[in-house]
C-alpha cells in the first residue's frame, strides 16, 4: 500500500480495503470510459478523482482490450509553475514510473521529485519531436532516457503525512534585499559554470553566514532566526524536510471518506510547492502568513508541450 495515500483522506486504509477501492474505481472508469490509452505504447492510466485538486494515478498496460494494473500513487494538481535549465528523467528497477532530476533556476539547487503525468512523457519521449523516434520496448533502458531535456516547467507538489503550524516570523523585503536575492542567483549560475570568482564569493558569503548564525543561536531560538529550510530527509532520494511560508490554503473534502484535506501553497526557499495533508495530521491551525514545518513526498509535473 502506498502510505502517501493517507495523506488524501484515508488515514485507516487497510491493504484490503486499498485493493477492493483500486479494483472498483478500474472497473467504473473503463465502463464510462474514462481511460487515457496509448494505442502505440499499449499503455493506460486512469484518474481517480479524490477532491477537487487530489486524486489517485493508475497506471497500467493492455493486453488487447484487458486493462491490466501495474501501481498507482496519489497525487495533488498543483497551482505554480517554475523554470528549469535543464532536467534528467531516469526509470525506477521496480516500476515503469519515473525520477526527475533538475537544477531549480531560482535557488540553483538539483531537485530529485517524482514523475507524475508518465503518459505524457512516454509521449514525448517516444513521438519523436525531440528524440529520434524509437521502438517502445520497456525491458531495456535506451541510452535516450539519460538525455538532458532542456527549459521545460515543472508544478511542484508535495503530500506530507504529518506537520506543524509556526507562527512567522518578522522580516523586512526591502528593495536592497530583493537585488541581492538577484545577484545570489546570477552568482549560483556562474558557479554553476565554472567560474572561479563566483565561487569565491559565495563561499565568503557562506563562511559570514555562518558566523553571524552561531552568535545569534547562544541567545536565540532557531526557529526565529531560520525563515525557511528545503532539506533532504531519509533514504529516498525525493523525500523532504521543509519549512515555509503558507500563501494560500484552502480545504478540501475526501469524497469518498469525508476526511478533510489542507491543499496549501508553500514558499520554501523560494521554491513554491502545492502540499495535501489530511487534516487529522496537522498540528496547529493553518492560515495564510503562518508557517508549516513537516515531511514531504515531493512530486511534480513537467509541461512537456509547452
Amino acid at each position: 500500500m502506498n502510505l502517501y495515500v493517507r495523506a488524501l483522506g484515508f488515514d485507516s486504509f487497510s491493504s484490503e480495503a486499498e485493493e477492493s477501492f483500486i479494483q472498483t474505481g478500474i472497473k467504473e472508469s473503463i465502463k464510462e470510459g474514462f481511460v487515457i490509452r496509448h494505442e502505440k505504447l499499449n499503455r493506460g492510466v486512469i484518474i481517480l478523482r479524490l477532491s477537487n485538486s487530489t486524486g489517485l494515478y493508475v497506471y497500467g498496460r493492455f493486453q488487447e482490450d484487458e486493462f491490466i494494473y501495474e501501481y498507482y500513487f496519489p497525487f495533488t494538481v498543483g497551482k505554480t509553475l517554475s523554470d528549469n535549465e535543464e532536467m534528467t528523467i531516469e526509470r525506477h528497477l521496480d516500476k515503469e514510473s519515473y525520477a526527475v532530476i533538475c537544477d531549480e533556476l531560482k535557488t540553483g539547487v538539483t531537485l530529485i521529485f517524482y514523475l507524475q503525468n508518465v503518459m505524457d512523457y512516454l509521449e514525448y519521449l517516444y513521438s519523436g519531436k525531440d528524440f529520434p523516434a524509437l521502438e517502445y520496448n520497456p525491458d531495456i533502458k535506451n541510452e535516450v532516457n539519460t538525455k538532458p531535456i532542456k527549459n521545460k516547467k515543472v508544478s511542484l507538489t508535495a503530500l506530507s503525512l504529518g506537520g506543524i503550524i509556526m507562527f512567522p516570523i518578522k522580516k523586512e523585503k526591502t528593495k536592497k534585499s530583493k537585488e541581492d536575492d538577484i545577484t545570489r542567483r546570477k552568482l549560483i549560475q556562474a558557479a554553476k559554470n565554472g567560474d572561479e570568482d563566483a565561487i569565491e564569493s559565495l563561499t565568503i558569503e557562506d563562511i559570514d553566514t555562518y558566523n553571524e548564525l552561531s552568535q545569534r543561536i547562544m541567545k536565540e531560538d532557531v526557529f526565529t532566526i531560520v525563515d525557511s529550510t528545503f532539506m533532504p530527509c531519509g533514504v529516498e532520494c525525493d523525500q523532504y524536510s521543509v519549512i515555509g511560508e503558507i500563501l494560500e490554503l484552502q480545504e478540501e473534502e475526501n469524497i469518498y471518506t469525508g476526511e478533510k484535506i489542507y491543499i496549501m501553497v508553500v514558499e520554501c526557499n523560494s521554491l513554491v510547492i502545492t502540499l495535501a495533508i489530511n487534516k487529522l495530521h496537522l498540528m496547529g491551525e493553518p492560515a495564510v502568513g503562518r508557517r508549516f514545518k513537516g515531511q514531504i513526498w515531493l512530486q511534480g509535473n513537467v509541461r512537456f508541450t509547452e
